[in-house]
């Protein structure tokens, strides 16, 4: 038997997905464990593959939606066109990789904002781009709650910072070794031990950071 005469190498049956592949393999893992029977492994499957696809049917339909609002708003804009725009269609697919992960709505939010900014041509360079969707996808809500908040101060998100000090005193860091805001500390303060969060600290969003939040934010369009 040749190589390409293997089984894994067969095309897939007609009407056969991807995702009828990965089930089976799932049940298949699962039913040849001890103690594990056929059942079991049926309702895993289920249970594994079903909200993935839930997922991304509702991020595609949510995004489709909008970018069909956009066709009525924007002169010359035509969902047809973007299948010919190789940027957009990488974000689009890094995006629902992205989004198929969580289920948290800032999350989603700032990954479906990004791909519609990116439709609109509201974009940074490619290198960027993928930065910044692996960015939004390795953040937490609170990074990006705490990145606007470091834009646009309010005593009511100061406060809430504060109480959640473990949480939030990590994302500054983040944020900062990320080069999304700048340490305007002295020198002599940074790296020392504060009784009081991070977050009272006078952060500024640098350029970066500043690009960023353009890509995650409702597109003007939308306003």
């Amino acid at each position: 038997m040749s190589l390409f005469d293997e089984p894994s190498k067969q095309p897939l049956p007609s009407g056969t997905t991807l995702e009828d592949h990965r089930l089976a393999l799932i049940k298949g893992g699962l039913a040849a464990l001890p103690l594990v029977g056929g059942a079991l492994a049926e309702e895993m499957g289920l249970l594994l593959i079903t909200p993935l696809t839930r997922r991304r049917d509702e991020w595609w339909a949510d995004v489709a939606r909008r970018v069909l609002y956009l066709e009525d708003k924007v002169q010359g804009f035509k969902f047809e066109k973007l299948q010919d725009n190789e940027q957009f269609v990488s974000a689009m697919i890094q995006a629902t990789q992205s989004a198929a992960k969580t289920h948290r709505k800032e999350k989603l939010e700032a990954l479906r904002n990004a791909v519609l900014n990116i439709a609109l041509g509201h974009k940074p360079a490619e290198d960027l781009q993928a930065i910044f969707l692996n960015l939004v996808d390795s953040f937490t809500p609170v990074h990006l709650e705490l990145l606007r908040f470091f834009q646009c101060r309010n005593s009511f998100d100061l406060e809430r910072f504060r109480k959640e000090r473990y949480v939030s005193d990590q994302s500054t860091m983040d944020l900062l070794s990320r080069g999304l805001i700048r340490d305007t500390r002295p020198y002599a303060a940074r790296g020392r031990d504060s009784d009081d969060s991070l977050v009272i600290n006078d952060w500024e969003v640098s350029s970066l950071g500043k690009q960023f939040l353009d890509l995650i934010s409702n597109p003007p369009e939308l306003s």
